[in-house]
């Protein structure tokens, strides 16, 4: 009688370890411009995350836990500058995905989402 239950156990936790431990979606925010970033706020659906600095050529990386699918919004001061990236990008609640947020030169934002295989 155990060992016919074995199989149906192993069975669940497979099914468990592929459907419900998914990732929490990664954000990394890099900051190529000259100037450093200061009151960072990146915002989804259900989340807002604030940085204070983000210093010249360097990058941040955070996980957040959006409410459901999303864009991301990027909102910081540069020098006498206030940038807001408006939402870009899109991803899913669950799934592993990683979403980057690139700061330029020019203070321009660009989001880009990619889901783990």
């Amino acid at each position: 009688m155990i060992r016919e239950g074995i199989p149906k156990l192993i069975m669940v936790a497979a099914l468990a370890a592929v459907t419900g431990c998914s990732r929490a979606p990664v954000i990394t925010i890099k900051n190529q411009s000259s100037l450093t970033l200061s009151n960072v706020v990146v915002s989804g659906s259900g989340f807002s995350n604030r940085i204070a600095n983000i210093p010249a050529g360097t990058g941040h990386r955070l996980t957040v836990q959006p409410s459901a699918d999303s864009g991301v919004r990027l909102a910081f001061d540069a020098g006498t500058q206030h940038i807001g990236s408006g939402s870009q990008g899109y991803f899913e609640a669950r799934g592993g995905y990683r979403i980057v947020a690139i700061v330029g030169t020019n203070l321009s934002v660009m989001i880009s989402s990619a889901q783990d295989q």
